[in-house]
């Protein structure tokens, strides 16, 4: 483990390869069966309610008819998270080639919403775990193999696969020096 701007990282996260394979993986982690959604930060719970219209062209009827019947949100203050179909799939996911895709994300990007995405959603395969700070440690799933294979066959390291949410969460000079750490150029604080 490194610790850097308090921020406390496993290696694995410094050390693994990856580039999310979705053709492959056909978005599994969007709807694994499991009970909870992506987890929430109080601060997105906002910004995620007020997306919600923006999301409801791209969805199917049976989320459409939950979303009618549901809160999006999930859970009590400090435990929230994006509510689930049948435990299973997110209330935002939508299908294109069966391949299974963010509506918030699609939206954020059409210009119809300012909310991208909850970062656990963005971050992942990375989790945030929280030991009296962050603790960044990496999650490996069956479902993301295709993204592990695809990573080492070109090279490309975790952090950098993650440049855009790495930055979202910590910001430009945190992201280098994780992005350093993977180089072992930055060996953390001491």
């Amino acid at each position: 483990m490194i610790l850097l701007n308090d921020l406390l990282i496993q290696e694995q996260v410094l050390t693994a390869t990856f580039a999310c394979d979705v053709q492959r993986c056909k978005g599994a982690c969007c709807t694994l069966p499991g009970g909870a959604g992506a987890p929430l930060l109080e601060e997105e719970i906002k910004p995620l309610l007020l997306a919600v219209p923006s999301t409801l062209s791209y969805l199917n009827e049976k989320s459409l008819e939950w979303l009618a019947a549901n809160d999006p949100v999930e859970g009590k203050r400090g435990d929230r998270s994006v509510g689930c179909i049948d435990d299973a799939a997110c209330v935002f996911v939508f299908y294109e080639k069966n391949v299974a895709k963010c509506a918030l994300e699609r939206a954020f990007h059409n210009g119809e919403s300012d909310f991208r995405k909850p970062l656990s959603c963005h971050l992942f395969p990375i989790r945030v775990a929280n030991f009296g700070g962050p603790y960044l440690h990496y999650e490996q799933i069956e479902e993301c193999e295709p993204g592990r294979e695809m990573g080492a066959r070109l090279g490309i390291p975790l952090v950098e696969s993650l440049k855009d949410p790495l930055i979202r969460a910590y910001g430009e000079r945190t992201y280098e020096r994780i992005r350093a750490a993977s180089r072992g150029e930055d060996e953390g604080d001491v």
